[in-house]
């Protein structure tokens, strides 16, 4: 499971890095009430941050159960729903469409497998 499920959200952040890098405005288009090209600028300087955090978790996909496991999993799932937050409050104040509720919803659910995951390694 552990496996499955690093791969799999390392490999989905990777993608939106890719697209914050490549295509920013598809991104903000998506999400964004109102699109401003110099949107793209702040979208490609952050993406290889997003782009590090996806080779993490995919290189994590291999670790044994232990300590670091653990808090790995419990920052991967406060910092989703961080994100979460960050979009459903931006979808409360009008700054984005409904679709981020979509995306949001997402990321409660990779949180839960996180925090699930956390439970179940943070005794080891």
């Amino acid at each position: 499971m552990q496996r499955a499920l690093f791969l799999a959200v390392g490999g989905f952040v990777i993608v939106v890095g890719l697209v914050l890098l490549v295509a920013p405005s598809s991104y903000f288009q998506l999400y964004a009430t109102s699109y401003v090209p110099g949107m793209d600028f702040p979208a490609r300087r952050f993406s290889p941050a997003v782009l590090a955090l996806g080779v993490v978790l995919v290189s994590a996909r291999g670790l044994a159960p232990g300590p670091f496991l653990a808090t790995l999993c419990l920052i991967g799932a406060l910092a989703f729903l961080g994100v979460a937050a960050t979009g459903i409050t931006a979808w409360q104040t009008g700054t984005a469409r409904p679709a981020i509720l979509g995306a949001a919803a997402i990321e409660i659910a990779i949180a839960g497998v996180f925090l699930w995951l956390w439970f179940r390694t943070r005794g080891v």
